[in-house]
């Protein structure tokens, strides 16, 4: 079977390359010509860990354009995997997903055989029923669920393990117009992913929302563990990461994100918590909980900041900020709480000489940028872990510091 993949960028290359390592036939659609011109030559278009080498292997298998109706015309099966930007009101925008829609519903009109449309995109809870749907069956004139499929099929990876998360995932989320679109789906995954992951098909309002409440779900957790962290702060012998590991043994809360740290960033959990909260206001309902969860997280960045103000009037005014992205393994800092951290420290308190490294983000700003990890700290009364890298675990680099420096690991 043939498969097209609609979208390019660092979930949607990761997708067509896994695809074709599943054995399938893939065709790779961007509108970035440059975009597609780079990877028909060989070139890995951005950093992902194991892409480089996934692109080579699947080389012969994985082709690119910029023609839609082409790829889609050839094709049993397309994913679309485009941006789905936050509105101020925090709701998705369906531009890019329409725009999609509009150029392949041609090619699904005059397709013979059954074509199964799957969208990838993270979208509004009711957009598959109330817009994707009704506007492809106008364009093309044809049924969904009889005459075409249309799935939502979103995914739940991290930056910087694209990969490795999608061939080995905990959960495949379908939502399906009809039966027949998720069995064609599930055999897909069947066919890709290493492990035999819980295939989840449903309605597609349900897949809708059990995708926001997943990623809202996680982040509660680290809200709950970054309050955790600021009661046992206030108290005498507590140790926030120890009750965390102790609790998370009870296998109805589990370990995964009950660790104090930071709180959470990046491009998807912030704005799947403001989509959840106005999905919920759209519905005339009060997503109370998931409020507290984002007051939490915004808190956090200044928290942070303070502690290390009380650090440098303790040891020195020289602090040396050890990461600036979101997470480890990837140069993005959007809505980073790392470079949240840096920016408050830099515009409240300009009696600090502030210096920072992070091997990937290279975010400019009222500090001084080092090249390696012992530039940076060589001198430093404090060094604050922001970004749990793995060097940054490496002591080291701590023989560098001033003497008397604090070291304040976040997540240590």
């Amino acid at each position: 079977m043939r498969i097209c993949v609609i979208g390019l960028g660092k979930l949607g290359l990761c997708t067509a390359a896994c695809l074709a390592r599943g054995g399938f036939e893939v065709a790779g659609v961007d509108a970035d010509a440059a975009h597609v011109a780079a990877i028909a030559r060989g070139e890995t278009p951005f950093a992902e860990t194991g892409l480089a080498d996934l692109l080579a292997e699947v080389r012969g298998r994985l082709t690119v354009t910029t023609d839609t109706a082409a790829a889609v015309a050839a094709s049993a099966m397309t994913f679309i995997i485009v941006p789905t930007p936050s509105l101020p009101h925090g709701g998705f925008d369906n531009a890019h997903v329409l725009a999609v829609l509009e150029a392949l519903a041609p090619a699904l009109a005059a397709h013979e055989d059954r074509h199964v449309v799957n969208l990838v995109s993270t979208v509004m809870p009711g957009s598959c029923d109330g817009v994707f749907v009704p506007f492809l069956e106008r364009a093309t004139g044809k049924r969904c669920g009889a005459d075409f499929g249309f799935a939502y099929n979103p995914e739940f990876i991290a930056i910087g393990s694209v990969i490795r998360d999608f061939l080995n995932p905990d959960l495949v989320l379908v939502g399906q117009s009809d039966a027949a679109t998720g069995a064609a789906l599930e055999a897909v995954y069947g066919a890709v992913c290493d492990n035999a992951p819980h295939v989840a098909r449903t309605a597609l309002v349900n897949a809708e929302i059990a995708k926001l409440s997943i990623n809202c779900f996680c982040t509660m957790k680290i809200s709950f563990a970054n309050t955790l962290g600021q009661v046992c702060e206030a108290v005498t012998g507590a140790d926030a990461r120890e009750v965390a590991g102790i609790i998370g043994h009870d296998t109805r809360i589990g370990h995964k994100y009950v660790q104090p740290g930071l709180g959470f960033g990046g491009p998807c959990f912030p704005r799947d918590n403001e989509a959840f909260i106005r999905f919920a206001a759209d519905h005339g309902r009060d997503a109370e909980l998931q409020r507290a969860v984002v007051a939490v997280n915004e808190r956090q960045p200044g928290r942070v900041a303070e502690r290390i103000v009380a650090a440098a009037f303790r040891a020195g005014r020289r602090v040396a900020l050890l990461g600036l992205s979101y997470k480890p393994f990837t140069s993005l800092t959007e809505r980073s709480q790392a470079l949240d951290v840096a920016v408050h420290l830099a515009t409240r308190h300009p009696e600090l000489s502030i210096t920072a490294f992070d091997p990937m983000a290279r975010s400019n700003g009222l500090w001084r940028l080092s090249e390696s990890l012992q530039e940076c700290v060589r001198g430093a009364n404090v060094a604050a872990v922001l970004t749990p890298w793995p060097e940054f675990r490496e002591p080291g680099w701590r023989a560098l510091l001033a003497e008397g420096a604090e070291v304040l690991d976040f997540w240590g």
